[in-house]
């Protein structure tokens, strides 16, 4: 049954999630309307700007063409040349370029009326000039992901041996106590910049595709059993990934932990050379006991991983000294 629209009637009665309209104006012009809740792929939108012209994709979803081009430009899909459908009418050949592979930061896919997403999903820099980490090499000029984040780290509370845990989870993914902030920042400053200049750019995930975080176990000796620290290590909300290609890999800072044996003093655990020092004069009272207990060591661990679902690879480079990793 017609129902008569303000603009417009509207041929398939009232629109449904997923559902396509029909609209018709004037003399017989037909209109076809995507649902704003639908969202248009990639090889959608790539098999409909090549089957039709880029007016009557506009047409489509209600909007002009030279957002639809803006469009094509965002989801990086490749539009038909000008003169494209001349050629096929009058029977000559117009070459199809394929698809390309999807990229880092690029979108998987657009729905009408959504703002167009930006193809460097990296952080913008704070107005003011951050505070230098590294003070030589390439320490002296901070990547991207890691503008602000020193800041944001150096102001979070302090857990168990000092690690660090900052109030805010989107910053690059570095777990190290307070004292070894400024040297894990450097190291890993290094790291994304001679990444960069390879060709690998290296940003965090984007937000409209899945990406886990592989956990960081920072135990210089892990064992069978899963490691139940009590309180856990700070962890980002999104993965911090390096792009080879279309293959995303991610990237962890840890400082490594060692298991010695410790005594409390007051409220704390101490190695027990260290706790010798506090030793009461009469001896240690009867109720007081060692146990194992893990301390930072102040050696950094790299760990790369496959941040992608249902797959498990992880590899790793320890620090057997100080400053080796660099």
């Amino acid at each position: 049954m017609l129902q008569v629209a303000p603009n417009g009637l509207n041929l398939l009665g009232p629109s449904r999630a997923g559902q396509v309209q029909v609209r018709a104006y004037g003399w017989g012009r037909l209109m076809v309307v995507r649902d704003r809740c639908e969202r248009i792929s990639r090889e959608e939108l790539y098999a409909l700007v090549w089957r039709e012209p880029m007016l009557r994709v506009a047409e489509r979803f209600g909007v002009s063409s030279t957002l639809m081009a803006q469009v094509c430009r965002s989801l990086d899909v490749p539009r038909p040349s000008r003169g494209h459908w001349a050629k096929l009418s009058h029977g000559k050949h117009s070459p199809q370029p394929p698809l390309p592979p999807i990229g880092p930061g690029v979108p998987l896919g657009w729905r009408p009326g959504e703002k167009l997403a930006s193809r460097s999903p990296l952080p913008k820099p704070p107005v003011r000039r951050p505070r230098r980490i590294a003070q030589e090499g390439p320490g002296d000029r901070l990547h991207p992901v890691l503008v602000g984040a020193a800041e944001v780290f150096a102001s979070g509370r302090l857990i168990e041996q000092d690690f660090l845990k900052p109030g805010k989870r989107q910053l690059a993914d570095v777990v190290v106590s307070k004292g070894m902030l400024g040297a894990a920042f450097a190291v890993f400053n290094e790291l994304l910049h001679g990444l960069e200049q390879a060709g690998y750019p290296v940003m965090l995930a984007p937000k409209d595709r899945t990406y886990w975080r592989s956990a960081i176990d920072e135990r210089e000796s892990p064992g069978k059993l899963v490691n139940r620290r009590h309180p856990a290590l700070w962890s980002p909300s999104r993965p911090t990934l390096v792009f080879v290609g279309t293959v995303a890999i991610g990237l962890t800072l840890a400082e490594l932990t060692e298991t010695k044996e410790a005594r409390r003093v007051g409220d704390q655990y101490l190695p027990l050379d260290q706790a010798e020092k506090y030793r009461p004069r009469s001896g240690w009272p009867q109720w007081s006991w060692t146990i194992p207990h893990a301390f930072a060591t102040g050696r950094l661990c790299l760990q790369v991983y496959s941040p992608y679902p249902g797959t498990h690879w992880i590899h790793r480079w320890v620090e057997r000294k100080p400053g080796e990793l660099r």
